[in-house]
């Protein structure tokens, strides 16, 4: 058999692109002109020193050499053109590589080369800097006697059962860092075209171009933001088939993750807004720990097409800039996501070395038409305005005629009616009511480990007068309170049944790691905080947040209403008047005392909401 195989030896050359995905959501076409430029001028340099394709991956090129000082010298030459060409104030999207070359053995299957010595040349591209290119020790040994450049030591690298020791070529005396060996796997030995797509997607989280020791003095000396257990941010799933009706595949592993980790106590997990706001700014893992607290994140994208999927993922703790796990996974049939969502939460806990007992009910549903609905229906309900509302109304009804007893499609339902009377829409408030309460009762019925819907619910019992009731699912609803959302609304129960501390500590944990997390959930806090007596923290609070605009406005009404009453409180008349006359400013003649007690009428004790009342009609308060 082994007769068979084709085997030689080969300089294998590896180009990738840093950052093609964030390029590309910022201006498409642009990038797609750029990349065709730069591949012209690779593709001339491969010509000039013999060098021929045997492989692409997007924004990768895989080539092979008739020797390594050819290879070097060619992805030297590329190096300095394209670096030339950024340069110029014609090129409207400035691309950078990086390359790595590794001579070694490999195995000839069709077209393609395979094996060890491709998977090499890969991971050294994966270490090289933008703009850089990283050797093998046995490329190196050939290219030393006959160049005349200049050459940093990198030690042995080790991954998996390869070892290789890897130079960096210094193009920019600036480039000369200091990297730690690493022991860790990078990634599992996979074919060479796998090999590539993946160590392309993971090359800014490997390295990012800063030296290891910088990024550890950093968070030695800089204040943790994480609390006494792990913490994850799972970022928005990167849909990278070229079809927007694949979009929801991404979201549906984006959420079904946040779901499936939050079964562990033992883990911290930050909203994905704050996945969104990160992605949107493009922030460095450094910016991620100082600001967020954030120890691991979790990425991940999907590619392919009608019949063929491909999952990438890759779990890094960035604390100290090290690549815990990642894989590839494949998929034919979208009804195989469900399962592999499943394997996906599963691997990551064990990776972490949680405790874990997952829940059946923990995905939205298992039917690709019933998903596809519910993404939707959370980007209309999103939106906050009445059109939204009634579409995702709709998509909700629709997705349960399929699922009649899916439990989360109900308790999103029933937020549904819930929105239309906080944003003022409903033509009937009593019948909404009821449809919000009927809907998130039955959630909470079919689904008890769930802490939102009995949030939810007790929230809406707190209205009926019916507080005994409400409050005493409060130690329940603490002990299963694991995403943002669940920690907020628990927060907001907290508040009703006049638990103060309580709730102020719940919703300051919501900030902290959902800082991008709803408007509501800053709202009530800011309210808290006042009604605590804590007027200092509830000015900085509030103030902090005013420099930023809300989703509703109803938040930033409310945050005059406070200030307007705490200055009161202070004895600034003068001031007082002025937040007022701000809040009007907001809606109309603004917050009037029939809203403002409607808002809080849930609360258990209503004597601190009826004395803001009371404080505020000297200042012109309307009654209604």
């Amino acid at each position: 058999m082994n007769s068979e195989i084709d085997r030689k030896i080969a300089v294998i050359f590896v180009a990738d692109v840093v950052g093609y995905s964030k390029h590309m959501e910022k201006d498409e076409n642009a990038t797609i002109r750029s990349y065709n430029a730069c591949e012209k001028i690779l593709n001339k340099l491969l010509k000039k020193y013999k060098g021929s394709v045997f492989n692409t991956a997007g924004d990768s090129v895989l080539a092979e050499f008739p020797s390594a000082v050819n290879a070097v010298e060619c992805g030297v030459d590329f190096q300095n053109e394209i670096k030339k060409r950024n340069q110029s104030d014609k090129v409207d999207v400035k691309l950078e590589f990086r390359l790595g070359i590794n001579m070694g053995d490999v195995v000839k299957k069709d077209n393609n080369l395979i094996g060890d010595g491709v998977n090499i040349a890969a991971r050294l591209e994966a270490l090289a800097q933008p703009n850089g290119i990283s050797i093998s020790k046995s490329v190196y040994d050939f290219v030393v006697p006959k160049t005349k450049m200049t050459f940093n030591d990198l030690g042995v690298q080790k991954v998996k059962q390869n070892e290789f020791h890897a130079f960096d070529i210094l193009l920019d005396p600036s480039q000369k860092r200091t990297l730690k060996t690493n022991s860790k796997p990078i990634i599992p030995i996979i074919g060479a075209f796998a090999a590539a797509l993946v160590i392309g997607l993971l090359g800014f989280l490997f390295l990012n171009g800063d030296n290891s020791h910088e990024r550890k003095d950093v968070f030695q000396n800089k204040k943790s933001l994480i609390a006494d257990m792990p913490s994850i941010l799972v970022m928005p799933f990167e849909n990278q088939t070229g079809k927007d009706e694949n979009s929801f595949i991404g979201s549906g592993f984006t959420s079904s993750l946040v779901n499936i980790l939050s079964q562990s106590n033992k883990l911290q997990i930050h909203s994905t807004s704050t996945g969104e706001y990160i992605k949107e700014n493009g922030l460095s893992n450094i910016e991620i720990s100082e600001k967020y607290g954030v120890e691991y994140i979790l990425n991940g994208s999907i590619q392919g097409g009608s019949n063929s999927f491909r999952v990438f993922i890759e779990l890094t703790n960035i604390r100290n800039d090290e690549l815990r796990w990642s894989e590839i996974f494949k998929f034919s049939k979208i009804e195989d996501i469900f399962s592999l969502m499943d394997n996906l939460g599963v691997s990551v806990l064990r990776e972490l070395n949680l405790e874990f007992s997952i829940d059946s009910d923990h995905l939205i549903s298992r039917n690709p038409d019933v998903y596809r609905k519910y993404i939707a229906a959370q980007a209309a309900y999103q939106k906050n305005t009445a059109e939204g509302n009634y579409k995702s109304e709709q998509l909700y009804k629709e997705a349960l005629e399929l699922e009649p007893e899916n439990s989360r499609l109900k308790y999103f339902l029933g937020w549904v009616h819930w929105q239309r009377m906080t944003l003022g829409l409903s033509t009937d408030p009593k019948a909404d009511f009821e449809i919000a309460y009927k809907y998130s009762y039955e959630a909470m019925e079919k689904n008890p480990k769930w802490a939102s819907p009995q949030a939810q619910v007790s929230v809406l019992e707190g209205i009926l007068g019916k507080h005994d009731i409400a409050c005493a699912r409060l130690p329940k609803m603490r002990a299963l309170a694991r995403t943002v959302e669940d920690i907020s609304l628990v927060a907001a129960v907290e508040a009703v049944c006049g638990n103060n501390d309580k709730s102020t500590s719940l919703f300051e944990k919501s900030l902290r790691l959902g800082p991008h997390y709803s408007s509501w959930v800053k709202k009530y806090y800011a309210v808290v905080k006042t009604r605590s007596g804590d007027y200092e923290g509830a000015k900085t609070f509030i103030k902090k947040q005013l420099e930023r605009k809300h989703s509703w406005e109803d938040t930033e009404r409310t945050f005059y209403v406070m200030l307007a009453y705490i200055s009161v409180k202070e004895g600034d008349l003068k001031k007082a008047r002025e937040y007022f006359s701000l809040q009007k400013k907001q809606g109309g003649i603004g917050q009037t005392a029939r809203q403002f007690l409607s808002d809080h009428q849930a609360a258990r004790d209503q004597s601190f909401y009826i004395d803001v009342v009371e404080t505020l009609k000297p200042l012109g308060l309307p009654e209604k």
